[in-house]
């Protein structure tokens, strides 16, 4: 009996297919024999080098690290990578077509690899048209698995029902088998709201040509640690940084909060009215008073309030004093130095902050992942939709 292939695509680009396929992979597992269990990222883009010199899709290797599944193959789920210059390549060639069909063979062979699954979860990229140029679209590469598909709808009412209106339209276009819709990253106090009015009955009279029912899977409210990068992300992101302390202690994988830009003179500096728990402090590594004030301000804080990390900037031209690097140390409070402005340096991390991913240590973001899946997802109508029970 062939598997059954369930394709996780979404509206953009950070739209959660990633979080969504964790998700469901970690429930699957309690209900089936993991080894029935597969996963497949057929198109990747994003690509992470492994230690044999191989490139495969970032999100394959974070699956391959979190889900528990027995026996994955790296290069067998990341059959397609579209690296820099890929596209220009196909481009030149004389004979596109022939170029796709070998693509298609590598997604099929990956598949037939996985034939011995009960069901396959596999996991779309960017938007539903990214690919196309190539043709491999996430709508062509559904058809080419012959799977059924989860579309992955942002939140609101009318911004959702808007982007349905455009996506399920090209899957339709594409004769694809879109069977169910998650909505992802609601505010929590507008689930209710939103449930209310976007409807299993609503959404089939619109869009109800796919030769199935559309059912709708769940309601996912945005969970603002998942959205934020912790201070070993920053290092890895920031390039040219030097961190203070030791990367190996547990704190420098806790998600930070909010970015607090300290521009205050020393005199008016008032940690505890200006600084939340796992809150981010940006500021001069020359300013020292400062400095002091706000690392012996969270040292005075219990455990689990104190501020998430601190990035140091203008290091170039103002060194952090010796003094304040062993304080800071000791405090074990997470720590940057870089060479930007302090301007810079918060452009920077805000655009990390916009596009933040799950990476392989963010173990804590893990656990909340489970947990929210538990709480928030139709498990019992996802299996019926795809006959699994």
């Amino acid at each position: 009996m062939a598997p059954v292939i369930i394709y996780i695509t979404g509206f953009r680009q950070h739209a959660g297919k990633t979080v969504i396929s964790l998700g469901i992979l970690s429930l699957l597992r309690k209900v089936m024999n993991p080894s029935l269990v597969g996963y497949i990222k057929p198109v990747g883009q994003e690509l992470v080098s492994l230690s044999d010199g191989a490139m495969v899709d970032k999100d394959a290797y974070l699956i391959h690290a979190f889900s528990e599944i027995p026996d994955i193959k790296l290069e067998e789920i990341s059959p397609v990578r579209i690296g820099s210059g890929f596209t220009q390549n196909y481009l030149s060639h004389n004979n596109q077509l022939e170029e796709t069909r070998k693509l298609e063979d590598n997604i099929l062979d990956s598949i037939k690899k996985l034939e011995n699954k009960r069901v396959i979860i596999a996991e779309g990229s960017g938007h539903p048209g990214v690919g196309g140029i190539l043709g491999l679209s996430n709508a062509d590469v559904g058809n080419l698995m012959d799977a059924d598909i989860i579309f992955l709808s942002g939140g609101g009412i009318g911004k959702a029902l808007d982007m349905l209106e455009v996506d399920l339209s090209y899957f339709l276009y594409k004769k694809s088998k879109v069977r169910g819709i998650i909505f992802n990253k609601l505010y929590p106090d507008k689930i209710d709201r939103v449930s209310k009015f976007i409807t299993e009955d609503l959404i089939n009279k619109k869009y109800g040509a796919f030769g199935g029912p559309l059912r709708i899977l769940g309601f996912i409210p945005e969970v603002d640690f998942l959205a934020k990068p912790s201070m070993l992300m920053l290092r890895s992101k920031l390039k040219y940084s030097e961190e203070i302390g030791n990367v190996n202690n547990k704190r420098w994988k806790i998600p930070c909060g909010s970015i607090r830009v300290i521009f205050a003179p020393f005199e008016s500096l008032k940690p505890d009215s200006c600084l939340e728990p796992r809150d981010l402090v940006i500021l001069s590594a020359g300013s020292g008073r400062k400095i002091r004030k706000i690392v012996e301000y969270s040292g005075q804080r219990p455990s689990g309030t104190r501020i998430g990390g601190i990035i140091l900037t203008c290091c170039r031209t103002e060194p952090l004093d010796r003094n304040l690097r062993e304080l800071i140390t000791n405090s074990e409070i997470p720590a940057l130095l870089l060479s930007q402005d302090t301007a810079e340096a918060e452009e920077a991390i805000l655009n990390i902050f916009k596009n933040t991913k799950i990476q392989v240590f963010d173990t804590v973001k893990i656990r909340e992942i489970e947990k929210l899946f538990e709480e928030h997802f139709d498990f019992d109508k996802f299996l019926d939709t795809f006959n699994l029970k």
